[in-house]
């Protein structure tokens, strides 16, 4: 069985667990009303607040600037102020519906949901332009893991893939760090 966290780590490199805070999880999970994946709050503390191959934006719960709880309130406040006109959407909340985990910057947000009958988390991607939703029955790293080797798990027919190594880019800490300097991962043989 894949280890997905320790497959994303390695396409990834070394992080610098910058802000890592158990604090500010739990600050962020009791604002939340749930506990996120184990998974999910690894590869976060390791990297972000970041952003993957310039699309996949990752928020932290320790900055001020790109503040993780901050980001899951303003997407569950847009997703209650949308008017659906009867498009699928899916549930924001911790009640058993989606958390905001990361946004894209081609039109999907993805959420973390808590499957209904186990400890279990899934992945939901959804189409903001198009209001399409998909449910990949996979945890966070086995989903980014996938994401990163051009799999199918944004939505149907839709790959995101870039060979080579994974670009990652520090988002930036203040109105001064304009363009932080971006690099690479390992060669990934792709």
């Amino acid at each position: 069985m894949t280890d997905h966290l320790s497959a994303v780590f390695a396409m990834l490199g070394p992080g610098s667990r910058r802000f890592a805070d158990p604090a500010a999880w739990e600050r962020t999970e009791a604002g939340i009303g749930t506990e996120l994946p184990g998974d999910y709050k690894e590869f976060v503390d390791e990297y972000a607040p970041i952003r993957l191959n310039g699309h996949l934006c990752f928020h932290h719960p320790a900055t001020t600037r790109w503040n993780l709880l901050e980001e899951i309130r303003a997407t569950e406040q847009a997703f209650r102020e949308v008017d659906w006109d009867g498009l699928p959407h899916p549930e924001t909340g911790a009640d058993g519906s989606l958390i905001p985990a990361l946004g894209t910057d081609f039109g999907f947000q993805v959420f973390l949901r808590r499957a209904s009958r186990a400890p279990e988390w899934s992945v939901v991607v959804h189409n903001r332009d198009e209001g399409g939703y998909w449910e990949h029955p996979m945890g966070f790293a086995e989903w980014l893991h996938r994401q990163l080797l051009g799999e199918e798990v944004i939505h149907p027919n839709g790959t995101y893939f870039y060979p080579g190594p994974v670009r990652l880019e520090h988002l930036p800490m203040s109105a001064e760090d304009r363009r932080p300097a971006a690099w690479y991962g390992p060669d990934r043989g792709m």
